[in-house]
């Protein structure tokens, strides 16, 4: 038994290393696309996923607990399509290191900060404007000024706070997962021997659904798309901010350890409600988040994303009645 937790946990650790290198290397493409693209959530990401995994050993103890386990060849079948993420960061961060060696995440902060610097101008027309009005009397006039100034200083204060708490979110940390990418296939490379690797040319036709400590092929991977095969340039990034909101506003839920998303709106019934979430794609849609002509796989996507199934609902027809109703029920969201 407690053999078979020990691999259960293994595996779960794969299984989650493997969903946080396909969203690295989705922001680096996106951001090999547009150097000024990024905002405060993505760089909290790479944060946290840095600072988790630079120290390599973990991963080294769990690929020997891996092969321990199981053996070299079976452990290749878990490698390989992490190796294969692993791969194509290294190559991408290689061909274009004069672009990502350059960034400046310091725009970040700035753009983090802008409420602080309109709200200080808005302050500032305040304070000229008590300055020249015919008040009745000077003391009232003083009083106000004071006011002002006090939320000006108030304001600065906050400002500093929130400008120190986000510091360390915004620097460049692809050249560091560029170096933690070359030392984990050294790993793969030095533990299993490159007969037992299943070819990079095969992993698209037999990727593995690795969950509940049970390796499973699953038929219905290669028909999901990756983002950039369906989101036009930049807009993958704007929908990751909308979706943050949907999480807020408990359409959808973070579940287990790899904080797999799930749709829970629901009817009265009980019943998924499936009618919101084509609403919200109606929404997307109509502000051209999408390449054309990709409709079966924005379906596939987002039923695989979200653990749903929305079938026949995502038709055209179904779909063009609702471009009006997500004004109103996602009256306040960002598209």
């Amino acid at each position: 038994m407690e053999q078979f937790q020990n691999i259960q946990s293994v595996i779960e650790y794969f299984s989650a290393i493997y969903s946080s290198w396909q969203e690295v290397n989705c922001l680096l493409r996106n951001k090999i696309q547009n150097p000024d693209s990024g905002d405060l959530s993505s760089q909290k990401f790479l944060y946290k996923f840095y600072n988790k995994n630079k120290e390599s050993n973990v991963f080294q103890t769990n690929l020997l607990n891996l092969i321990l386990a199981s053996s070299a060849e079976k452990a290749g079948v878990v490698t390989t399509p992490l190796l294969v993420l692993l791969r194509e960061n290294i190559s991408l961060f290689e061909n274009n290191k004069t672009i990502l060696e350059d960034l400046n995440a310091l725009k970040i902060i700035e753009q983090s900060l802008l409420y602080y610097q309109d709200k200080r101008v808005s302050l500032g027309e305040d304070l000229k404007l008590i300055k020249t009005y015919p008040y009745p009397s000077e003391v009232e006039r003083q009083m106000l000024i004071d006011e002002t100034r006090k939320e000006l200083n108030e304001l600065s204060g906050e400002e500093e706070k929130e400008r120190n708490r986000i510091a360390p979110f915004c620097e460049n940390f692809f050249p560091g997962i560029y170096q933690l990418g070359k030392e984990l296939v050294a790993f793969i490379n030095a533990y299993i021997p490159e007969k037992d690797v299943i070819a990079e040319s095969q992993v698209k036709s037999f990727r593995q659904n690795i969950s509940n400590g049970i390796l499973v092929k699953n038929d219905q991977t290669d028909k999901v798309a990756e983002p950039d095969a369906i989101f036009r340039t930049r807009m993958f990034e704007k929908f990751l901010i909308l979706e943050r909101r949907l999480l807020t506003d408990k359409y959808l839920k973070e579940e287990n350890q790899n904080k797999e998303l799930r749709w829970i709106s629901t009817h009265e019934n009980g019943k998924p409600d499936i009618k919101r979430l084509v609403t919200f794609l109606a929404g997307m849609l109509d502000n051209n988040y999408f390449l054309p002509n990709k409709d079966p796989k924005i379906k596939a996507f987002f039923e695989s994303r979200y653990h749903i199934t929305i079938g026949q609902n995502f038709e055209r027809k179904r779909r063009v009645p609702l471009l009006n109703e997500y004004k109103i029920v996602f009256h306040n969201y960002p598209f």
